[in-house]
């Protein structure tokens, strides 16, 4: 029985209860008293402010505004707020999903065109359906609009919608609970939050059957946590599946090959992949360029420098026809073939590659410290920077180097010893090519980028230092190269002084200096503690055991890409472009 009535056909107990009050009544229920002063125009005045703060991308003005009007909503009960379940009446198909459908491999301003018509519809879809996520015609194109920013690497705006979609995903069940655990753990992946990602597919195993998409994802997943074997296990679970191997399962699997440096059994699996998918797919650019990768990365770490970096020239190419340079796809190709070139002799090719791909993952949503510092690793110890290589192609850095420090900072990863020694090579890069020399524009030039250096080299000292102290790691190499690069500072400025005819006590003169959240730069003063007789690891770096320089293959240039629309109604829906990391 339950509580019945108009509005609550079909319901029963706690459920009738909390359906809309009986007989279309609002006042049924006790409501709290809404005032009479509702400033209707300031309202609007605010509402057209946000609309100029989201043209205008200004997020703390917009985040504001929100707020401000979302305060002037009049108080409610939470016996007010209540409706009672979702409806029922909407089916999670295939077709329904159009956004993510699209290819979106037509370049960075189409892609870009394409991705803004459909937030605005999907704007106008939310405009009509008053009830916001709760109807399903929203919430579905909240998902489909999560694939389409997936699919172009617009991370931070997929993680607003899969946390504003996920109550709801979960409240109705299958189908809705198991697409939102898989788009999530392709979103999981790009972040290089594979951990979080392996656990969300492993709920998706348990709420399904067994599906082949389900097991090539947690291989992809494992793959890229560097537990090799495991990922066989899943991947060779998905061949047998669909009873003999596919390409994405001998790319999978030539994936595996690689990373365990069986390189002998990775290359022929990949170049069959990679064969097979021009004849089957030759107009998919952006797979086909992951597959380019993959070989050519193969190929490089197996010796065949030449060759790799052919393969991977090829992937850069395909990135930016399809997906555009400011893809982290592009940026992971750019990194794989500025080790080629290096490994192959070609350092000036090299360097300029290494502008690229620093700039690219510098500033991109999901900004990790590991490969900038193995970049500037290249810079600094592979390539002969004075022979044959000009150290001024190091200043080609500063301005990413900034980008980078402004988007770590922004997203809370500058406060630990992985910071601290990426800031260290980041200082010694710009130090290097700041030496006091030139003309009046060129040393000013110098000055600005040793004050950027100073400024890093303070912010990093006392991380460093910790880590060390509580013996995370032993960096005490670490602390010798930022008092070493003090001291290189101290000498260049005081040289800097004198050529403006300063006293010997003056500061120097710096031209825009970068801003920092935190106060002037000045040495620290600390005391370096005595290597740590077994250090432990901290996730990051060599001789910091974790992250992906130890293991978080999540830079993979396959990815765990954003899932296509799903082949068939049933869960589990496949994902991934191509499956392969």
């Amino acid at each position: 029985g339950g509580f019945g009535g108009p509005g609550a056909s079909g319901l029963s107990g706690l459920e009738a209860l909390l359906a809309p009050p009986r007989g279309g009544d609002p006042g049924r229920l006790p409501q709290r008293f809404k005032g009479s002063s509702f400033d209707a125009e300031a309202c609007q005045e605010a509402c057209m402010a946000l609309a100029a703060a989201a043209q205008a991308g200004n997020s703390h003005h917009f985040g504001s505004l929100v707020t401000a009007i979302k305060l002037m909503m009049p108080m409610q009960s939470g016996s007010e707020q209540v409706l009672g379940p979702p409806r029922m009446d909407f089916d999670l198909t295939p077709e329904v999903l159009k956004w993510g459908e699209m290819d979106f491999q037509d370049g960075l301003e189409e892609n870009t065109r394409l991705l803004q018509v459909c937030e605005a519809e999907f704007a106008r879809l939310v405009v009509k359906h008053r009830e916001g996520f709760r109807a399903p015609e929203v919430l579905v194109g909240g998902l489909d609009l999560a694939i389409a920013y997936l699919k172009n690497y617009a991370l931070d705006k997929a993680d607003a919608l899969y946390i504003a979609t996920e109550p709801h995903c979960m409240s109705r069940g299958l189908p809705w609970d198991v697409k939102w655990l898989q788009d999530c753990a392709t979103l999981r992946c790009k972040q290089m939050r594979q951990p979080e990602a392996a656990v969300l597919l492993e709920e998706v195993a348990k709420r399904t059957p067994p599906h082949e998409a389900t097991m090539r994802n947690l291989g992809t997943v494992y793959n890229q946590m560097r537990q090799f074997d495991k990922a066989k296990e899943y991947f060779d679970a998905a061949a047998e599946m669909m009873g003999e191997p596919e390409k994405e399962d001998l790319w999978n699997l030539g994936l595996v090959q690689k990373n365990k440096k069986n390189y002998a059994e990775a290359a022929p699996l990949l170049d069959q992949a990679l064969e097979q998918w021009l004849q089957d797919d030759p107009t998919d650019y952006v797979t086909l360029a992951k597959l380019y990768d993959s070989v050519g990365s193969c190929y490089d770490e197996m010796g065949r420098h030449l060759e790799a970096v052919e393969k991977l020239k090829e992937a850069k190419l395909l990135y930016n026809i399809s997906i555009g340079q400011e893809s982290p796809l592009y940026g992971s190709a750019c990194e794989r073939l500025t080790k080629a070139y290096v490994h192959s002799g070609q350092y000036q090719e090299g360097m300029e590659t290494l502008v690229e791909a620093f700039e690219n993952i510098a500033t991109k949503d999901a900004v990790h410290a590991t490969p900038l510092f193995e970049l500037l690793g290249i810079a600094l110890e592979e390539v002969p920077l004075g022979k044959g290589v000009d150290v001024m192609m190091l200043a080609k850095l500063e301005v990413p180097i900034e980008a980078a420090v402004r988007n770590m900072h922004y997203r809370g990863l500058d406060q630990d010893a992985n910071a601290g020694v990426l800031f260290e090579r980041m200082a010694r890069a710009l130090l290097l090519c700041s030496i006091h020399q030139g003309d009046p524009q060129a040393q000013a030039e110098s000055a600005r980028r040793r004050n950027t250096a100073r400024t890093l080299l303070v912010h990093a000292a006392p991380f460093v230092a910790d880590a060390h102290m509580k013996g995370l790691a032993d960096l005490s190499h670490i602390t010798m190269l930022i008092d070493s690069q003090f001291q290189a500072l101290d000498s260049q400025d005081a040289l800097y002084r004198r050529s403006l005819s300063l006293g010997p006590g003056a500061a120097p003169a710096m031209s825009a200096a970068p801003a920092w959240p935190q106060p002037p730069p000045t040495r620290p003063s600390y005391n370096a503690p005595s290597a740590p007789a077994a250090p432990a690891a901290v996730g990051g770096f060599p001789g910091m055991a974790g992250g992906a320089a130890a293991g978080g293959a999540g830079y993979a240039p396959g990815g765990y890409a954003a899932p296509p629309a799903p082949a068939r109604p049933t869960p589990p829906f496949p994902v991934g472009e191509g499956g392969a990391a």
